[in-house]
């Protein structure tokens, strides 16, 4: 036997027909790269047992002394086969899998061995810095001014020097440790310097201000100079920002003057960043350029304040707030300028057109609302002109101005909002005024006629922020303008002495317009339109509930309206809003009509009811009938309270309630699982209409919804052949008899015990004749109890053997029984060990 055969599966041995890449024997590979490799390996193992047969023969012809006790045939050295042998057609190598991965190192924990240094040295440097400190502290006053000079002088200088040399042998933590004891030790030298009166007697802010100057100045130096071919320190370069922060509090709390020195040192911070840009820095450069901004900020910040609070001419332009915003807005452009970048000149050139412009327009302040408004919407809708109108590289310079003035009209339209609401609010409670209630006392902070311009000018300045894409969209930000339109106009006539119906009509021609913008587009608009028309109509229905009269005129087209929207509407989600809203504004103008027909709040719930409820029966969607069932139980209370028959009211609701929901399960298929809540609640409306009439008995309750179950078992039992009378009899028979029985047992000598009997010996002749289990099994479980409990009270006069008899037998037919189920169980196991 050959142990390499082409012609066989190396594992089950089985015919291997020619050309097949899978055994069909044992479905092994025979085709796959290993399967070559295995393939010359049993090449191999039979040349080896080649090898082994002739060793053998050579063996067996030598005497007998030859030793046996190593290798005959030296071990060859192993083959790999390089290609398919003879027999199986060549298979290309796959590609080599990448070696595994190596064990991924640990990741490092604790601390670097590069933060060591850095933790000591500026632990270090701390340290010295404190120790000045309390040397200067302890021994300042017993030193000489030589003394003092001198220690000062050489403690700088030793630490100055120590890290310019230490940096120039390539330490560079321990340079930039140093260099920060050296700036600290220069700070306490111009401190102790004007503590001892060397700085003569100016001011506290003075001696802070020449710190900061020095130290930012010594920072600059020590932070541009170069040691050799080392890179330069980093640390003073960041001390210097801190210095001119320093200067800059020292500066304005040393003079009156305190937004010229804010000038002044943010000039300083700007001269530095240049010089970092220059001599490129960037650590300068930016530790300089937040100094300068933080002063610029403060001073800038400062100067408005200062002009919101006195706006008068002579503020802003004699006593130097204006100039100063002025200067301010000019400090802008330089980083555009340093930086030689056009997109930050022209930010630089928005921001100061906005300085200028409010500096400009402060003044008006002072003066009424009506001007301010006027001076604002003026000068929002020129930046807004220009935001449309000025060319695309110079287009940014509006936007600035054009923000803040519409950040300044939305102010002012809220709170003209606010007020138009506060007198709305004094009107009264819902349903409480005639239809001709009227918005009076009015009392406007602000000019009511400016809304809508103002409202206008916001939003073509959110249009404009991207003038391309708006003309895309024209027709869009067109229609958000009249609706915005509209909602201001509503506000505006609210604001003057005029009948609430005016605001509220203008109001709902805006709620028609959305509904009819969500009828007729498509997408995303569909569903924002229809979310608007949802908002504007709860806006009208709160604000027309001081009157019935107006909720009725003025919602009953919009709950039109939003029916349409349901039904009609595009879009999925645009119907679900719709659906939604409908049946509040529905129940609402429902509510409305009944008090202006009757005035009778004891009759809302009801007709409210069935308005949602038919909404809801013709449309049997979750969003109309959740929101419908939300509406009517809602309105329930507001009957409840102010009607004298609470149990009666209650039972009617519920009943109304109640074939609303079993109509629903009868004209839909999909709502068929509706008919039991609809049982449910009729059989919650006989109960409490039963007990408000103060009845006790069980079978007022309990054989109106067992009569109702059997009709369903009986139906259920003639629509489908499969059905069981346990399933479908067996509820209704045991609400119709166990109730009664618990009675019976209570009380068995009374005429509910004759007619129970009388109905188990019906229930069981009626299922025997027929066949049916559960009539049959109730009938003489339920007639057996009332047998028993009638048999009762004579059970006691019975002689005793009578008993024992009666156990005996009984004992004796279980036994009987017992013994033949035994016999045939034995039978059983007979017949089935002879079977084969």
């Amino acid at each position: 036997m050959r142990y390499a055969d082409p012609h066989l599966c190396p594992d089950c041995r089985s015919d291997l027909p020619a050309g097949v890449p899978v055994c069909p024997t044992c479905d092994l590979l025979v085709r796959h790269p290993l399967a070559v490799d295995l393939f010359g390996t049993l090449r191999r193992a039979d040349g080896l047992l080649d090898e082994l047969r002739t060793a053998s023969d050579a063996f067996h012809g030598q005497p007998a002394t030859v030793a046996l006790g190593g290798p005959l045939v030296p071990p060859a050295a192993p083959v790999q086969p390089k290609r398919a042998p003879a027999g199986l057609p060549s298979y290309p190598r796959p590609v080599p899998p990448p070696p595994p991965p190596g064990p991924v190192p640990p990741s490092p924990v604790g601390v670097s061995f590069a933060s060591v240094p850095k933790i000591l040295l500026g632990l270090g440097a701390f340290c010295l810095l404190v120790a000045a400190v309390i040397f200067l502290a302890v021994s300042w006053s017993s030193l000489g001014v030589g003394g003092r000079t001198a220690v000062l002088a050489g403690l700088t200088l030793a630490a100055g020097a120590s890290a310019l040399l230490l940096h120039r042998a390539g330490l560079r933590i321990a340079g930039e440790s140093l260099v920060v004891v050296a700036l600290g030790l220069l700070a306490l030298d111009v401190i102790g310097a004007g503590a001892a009166g060397w700085l003569g007697d100016g001011p506290d802010g003075v001696t802070a201000c020449i710190t900061g100057l020095v130290v930012a100045l010594a920072g600059t130096g020590l932070g541009l100079l170069r040691m050799t071919d080392r890179p330069r320190l980093v640390a003073p370069q960041v001390i210097t920002g801190l210095g001119l922060l320093v200067g800059y509090a020292g500066a304005a709390s040393a003079t009156d003057h305190w937004l010229v020195a804010g000038h002044v040192l943010t000039a300083l911070g700007i001269g530095t960043v240049l010089i970092g840009h220059r001599l490129d820095a960037p650590a300068l450069l930016w530790s300089a350029a937040s100094a300068a901004g933080l002063t610029w900020l403060s001073t800038a910040g400062g100067a408005f304040v200062e002009s919101v609070v006195d706006p008068d001419l002579h503020q802003l332009w004699v006593d130097g707030t204006g100039w100063s915003l002025l200067v301010s807005a000019a400090v802008l452009l330089v980083p555009g300028v340093v930086a030689r970048n056009r997109g930050l000149l022209l930010a630089g050139a928005s921001g100061a057109a906005m300085l200028v412009t409010v500096v400009l327009t402060l003044p008006c302040i002072d003066t009424d609302a009506r001007i301010v408004g006027l001076v604002a919407l003026g000068t929002t809708a020129g930046w807004v002109l220009a935001l449309g109108v000025l060319p695309r590289a110079v287009r940014v310079v509006a936007i600035a101005p054009a923000v803040t003035g519409s950040l300044v009209l939305a102010g002012i339209a809220l709170q003209t909002t606010a007020d138009a609401l506060d007198r709305w609010s004094r009107l009264g409670d819902a349903f409480d005024r005639p239809f001709g209630v009227r918005l009076t006392a009015p009392d406007p902070v602000t000019e009511p006629l400016l809304l809508v311009p103002s409202l206008l000018a916001v939003v073509a300045c959110i249009a404009l922020i991207d003038r391309d894409r708006a003309r895309r969209t024209l027709p869009v930000w067109a229609r958000f303008a009249g609706l915005v339109a509209g909602v201001g106009a509503a506000t505006t006539v609210a604001s003057y002495d005029v009948p609430l119906a005016v605001p509220l009509a203008v109001l709902t021609v805006v709620a028609l317009g959305a509904v009819a913008l969500a009828l007729r587009t498509a997408a995303a608009e569909a569903i924002a339109w229809a979310g608007v028309a949802a908002a504007t109509t709860t806006a009208v229905a709160i604000g027309a509930l001081p009157s019935d009269g107006l909720v009725l005129a003025n919602l009953a087209p919009l709950a039109l309206a939003l029916v349409t929207l349901a039904v009609l509407g595009r879009q999925p989600v645009t119907r679900v809003v719709a659906g939604v809203s409908a049946p509040a504004a529905l129940g609402l103008v429902t509510a409305a009509a009944v008090m202006v027909i009757g005035d009778d709040a004891a009759w809302v719930s009801i007709p409210v009811l069935l308005a949602v409820g038919v909404l809801a029966l013709t449309l049997p969607r979750p969003d109309i009938e959740i929101s419908a069932i939300t509406v009517a139980v809602l309105a329930l209370p507001a009957s409840l309270v102010t009607t004298a028959d609470v149990g009666g009211y209650t039972a009617l609701w519920l009943t109304v309630a109640g074939f609303l929901v079993a109509g629903t399960a009868l004209l839909h298929e999909s709502r068929r699982v509706c008919a039991i809540a609809g049982g449910v609640l009729l059989l919650l409306a006989s109960w409490v209409r039963l007990a408000d009439l103060d009845v006790t008995e069980p079978e007022p309750y309990t054989l109106p919804l067992a009569a109702a179950l059997l009709a369903f078992g009986l139906w259920r039992l003639q629509r489908s052949a499969a059905i069981g009378t346990l399933e479908a009899l067996l509820p209704g028979l045991l609400l119709a008899t166990v109730p009664s029985l618990l009675w019976v047992l209570d009380d068995p000598v009374s005429l509910r015990a004759l007619v129970l009997g009388g109905a188990c010996l019906a229930l069981t002749i009626a299922g025997a004749a027929m066949r049916w289990s559960a009539p049959l099994l109730v009938g003489a479980s339920v007639g057996a109890a009332v047998v028993l409990r009638e048999l009762g009270p004579y059970a006691g006069e019975f002689p005793k053997w009578v008993w024992i008899g009666l156990a005996g037998a009984l004992l004796t037919v279980v036994g009987i029984t017992w013994e033949r189920r035994l016999l045939d169980v034995r039978r059983a196991v007979g017949l089935l060990g002879r079977l084969r």
